[in-house]
């Protein structure tokens, strides 16, 4: 038994080193402004609504990564989204992407499952009207493979991962860099990545999961978004959903 755990580790370290290192589909960042995005995965309610709202009033959009078996269904405790949410968010031009139907472990599961998944959420997507889910993708936990980062360059226009950091030169368009906003995390070193992304002229992605005003593990505060989106504005960041900013890149970034 520990031989065979040991190979499976082995071979699943070796997987992500072959999705990190190969099959790579690069994204030039030439741009004259740096650009943050801000998503949030699961799309609790608390993100379709407080989320949503904080980043209205400030004249900016994001992306939410749905898993449509969890509409109206509880996660961590909390409400996730509900059809009406997630029908505002697309009449408010939020981008709605895809984060598999039953919040899949990609790095897990087989090629067929995978897919089917996929397929699952492709059509719930389509039943409630929304944007197809073939559009942009996040691995949930983050978790990612070879295998999954080839097939989601069959299925969809990018993947989002959790490997942290900004991006600045160019970046891997299914494997694309996250950071974590969450509370748990000192704000000084986001407002220094912040920084750093501003000078550099890059590209960074946060993201979280529920905006409460007291967030478990995986959360935000509204006051950590109000402040991360502002410093980004302050910088003379464009702050951009995701798929929107990789729009922004190919037309060559003006």
């Amino acid at each position: 038994m520990l031989v065979k755990r040991l190979s499976s580790s082995i071979s699943w370290r070796a997987s992500r080193w072959l999705a990190r290192h190969t099959a790579q589909h690069w994204l030039p960042l030439a741009t004259t402004a740096p650009v943050v995005s801000f998503s949030f995965d699961d799309a609790p309610a608390s993100a379709c609504t407080t989320g949503a709202a904080l980043l209205e009033a400030q004249q900016a959009r994001g992306t939410f990564y749905i898993c449509g078996g969890l509409t109206n269904q509880h996660e961590q405790g909390r409400p996730c989204h509900s059809l009406p949410q997630l029908a505002a968010l697309a009449h408010a031009g939020h981008e709605i992407a895809c984060h598999t139907y039953q919040h899949l472990n990609c790095a897990r599961a087989s090629q067929q499952v995978i897919q089917a998944d996929w397929e699952a959420n492709e059509q719930f997507f389509k039943a409630h009207g929304l944007a197809p889910s073939s559009g942009g993708f996040a691995y949930p936990y983050g978790a990612y493979s070879w295998a999954s980062k080839r097939a989601a360059q069959s299925q969809f226009s990018y993947a989002r991962s959790t490997i942290g950091g900004a991006m600045h030169g160019r970046a891997d368009r299914y494997l694309l860099s996250a950071q974590a906003m969450y509370d748990t995390i000192p704000l000084a070193s986001l407002l220094a990545l912040l920084e750093q992304t501003a000078a550099q002229r890059g590209w960074l992605i946060f993201y979280t999961h529920e905006i409460e005003p007291a967030p478990g593990p995986w959360g935000s505060s509204p006051a950590r978004l109000v402040r991360l989106l502002t410093a980004a504005q302050s910088l003379g960041c464009h702050v951009l959903p995701v798929q929107a900013a990789i729009d922004y890149f190919d037309a060559g970034a003006p």
